[in-house]
């Protein structure tokens, strides 16, 4: 097994992130909700209604 410092690894997958499109420290892997349960979809529509009210916008985007 090779080692590698955590500055490779950075590195490895900076190269892995640009060859799959993504760019900046903001992105997160698209999950389509296909597999939710429906409490799990009702929490998510509850937690978006909920920052709605505040007038803000929900901590993370999701698909229910």
């Amino acid at each position: 097994m090779r080692e590698i410092t955590i500055e490779e690894l950075a590195a490895q997958i900076n190269r892995k992130k640009a060859e799959l499109g993504y760019t900046g420290t903001d992105y997160v892997a698209r999950n389509s909700g296909k597999y939710r349960t429906e409490s799990k979809r009702a929490l998510l529509r509850n937690i978006a209604e909920a920052a709605a009210a505040r007038g803000e916008e929900p901590p993370f985007k999701a698909n229910y």
